[in-house]
Protein backbone atom coordinates (compact mmCIF):
# COMPACT_ATOMS: atom_id res chain seq x y z
CA UNK A 1 0.00 0.00 0.00
CA UNK A 2 1.30 3.28 -0.71
CA UNK A 3 0.51 6.50 1.23
CA UNK A 4 0.54 9.68 -0.87
CA UNK A 5 0.39 13.78 -0.15
CA UNK A 6 -1.67 16.09 -1.69
CA UNK A 7 0.13 16.64 -4.52
CA UNK A 8 -0.21 12.42 -5.37
CA UNK A 9 3.68 11.69 -4.13
CA UNK A 10 4.41 8.69 -1.95
CA UNK A 11 5.47 9.91 1.41
CA UNK A 12 8.07 7.57 3.54
CA UNK A 13 6.67 6.56 6.86
CA UNK A 14 9.31 6.24 9.05
CA UNK A 15 9.62 2.97 11.35
CA UNK A 16 9.52 3.14 15.26
CA UNK A 17 12.99 2.90 16.78
CA UNK A 18 13.43 0.60 20.16
CA UNK A 19 15.32 1.45 22.56
CA UNK A 20 16.24 -0.55 25.77
CA UNK A 21 16.60 0.71 29.12
CA UNK A 22 19.74 0.14 30.72
CA UNK A 23 18.17 -2.87 33.26
CA UNK A 24 16.25 -4.03 30.60
CA UNK A 25 19.23 -4.87 28.66
CA UNK A 26 21.27 -6.18 31.24
CA UNK A 27 18.35 -8.79 31.58
CA UNK A 28 18.14 -9.88 28.20
CA UNK A 29 21.90 -10.26 28.21
CA UNK A 30 21.72 -12.33 30.95
CA UNK A 31 19.78 -14.89 28.82
CA UNK A 32 20.25 -17.69 26.88
CA UNK A 33 20.66 -17.53 23.20
CA UNK A 34 17.43 -19.47 21.89
CA UNK A 35 15.13 -16.63 24.52
CA UNK A 36 17.44 -13.74 23.23
CA UNK A 37 16.77 -14.18 19.74
CA UNK A 38 13.10 -15.14 20.14
CA UNK A 39 12.56 -11.68 22.27
CA UNK A 40 14.73 -9.89 19.77
CA UNK A 41 11.88 -10.92 17.06
CA UNK A 42 9.46 -9.83 19.26
CA UNK A 43 10.94 -6.50 19.64
CA UNK A 44 11.57 -5.49 16.47
CA UNK A 45 7.90 -6.28 15.61
CA UNK A 46 7.05 -3.16 17.26
CA UNK A 47 9.19 -0.84 14.70
CA UNK A 48 6.48 -1.98 12.60
CA UNK A 49 3.34 -0.36 14.91
CA UNK A 50 3.69 -0.77 19.04
CA UNK A 51 -0.19 -0.14 19.78
CA UNK A 52 -2.53 -2.23 17.77
CA UNK A 53 -1.96 -6.00 18.73
CA UNK A 54 -1.66 -8.73 15.77
CA UNK A 55 -0.83 -11.75 14.94
CA UNK A 56 2.68 -12.38 16.44
CA UNK A 57 2.35 -9.38 18.41
CA UNK A 58 0.05 -9.86 21.81
CA UNK A 59 0.09 -5.82 22.71
CA UNK A 60 -2.19 -4.80 25.54
CA UNK A 61 -2.67 -0.99 27.34
CA UNK A 62 -1.40 -1.49 30.70
CA UNK A 63 -1.61 1.46 33.57
CA UNK A 64 -4.17 3.71 34.39
CA UNK A 65 -4.15 7.53 33.51
CA UNK A 66 0.17 8.00 33.33
CA UNK A 67 1.15 10.18 30.93
CA UNK A 68 2.87 8.60 28.46
CA UNK A 69 0.62 5.54 28.77
CA UNK A 70 2.45 1.88 29.48
CA UNK A 71 2.18 -0.93 27.11
CA UNK A 72 2.82 -4.65 27.91
CA UNK A 73 4.09 -7.13 25.10
CA UNK A 74 3.55 -10.54 25.35
CA UNK A 75 6.62 -12.30 24.07
CA UNK A 76 5.84 -16.19 25.44
CA UNK A 77 6.82 -16.50 28.63
CA UNK A 78 8.40 -13.14 29.33
CA UNK A 79 6.97 -9.77 28.77
CA UNK A 80 8.11 -6.12 27.85
CA UNK A 81 6.49 -2.96 29.00
CA UNK A 82 6.69 0.16 27.45
CA UNK A 83 5.90 3.67 26.20
CA UNK A 84 5.92 5.07 23.10
CA UNK A 85 7.60 9.11 22.78
CA UNK A 86 7.39 9.95 19.14
CA UNK A 87 8.65 7.36 17.10
CA UNK A 88 10.86 6.19 19.68
CA UNK A 89 9.77 3.14 21.96
CA UNK A 90 11.47 2.69 24.92
CA UNK A 91 11.49 -0.42 26.84
CA UNK A 92 11.32 0.02 30.29
CA UNK A 93 11.01 -3.00 31.76
CA UNK A 94 11.61 -6.83 30.54
CA UNK A 95 10.82 -9.79 32.86
CA UNK A 96 9.77 -13.36 33.38
CA UNK A 97 5.87 -13.98 33.36
CA UNK A 98 5.16 -15.05 36.92
CA UNK A 99 3.43 -18.61 37.02
CA UNK A 100 1.12 -17.94 39.85
CA UNK A 101 -0.76 -15.46 37.81
CA UNK A 102 -2.02 -17.57 35.30
CA UNK A 103 -3.74 -19.96 38.04
CA UNK A 104 -5.33 -16.81 40.35
CA UNK A 105 -9.14 -18.15 41.96
CA UNK A 106 -11.61 -16.07 41.12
Amino acid sequence: MKICDSSGDEVQIMPFIVMLSPDAQKYLDSLDKKHIKNIKKHLKELEKGPFKPRAGCDIDIIGGSGRPPMYRLRIGNFRAVYFVDGNTVYITDLFPKKRDSAYREN
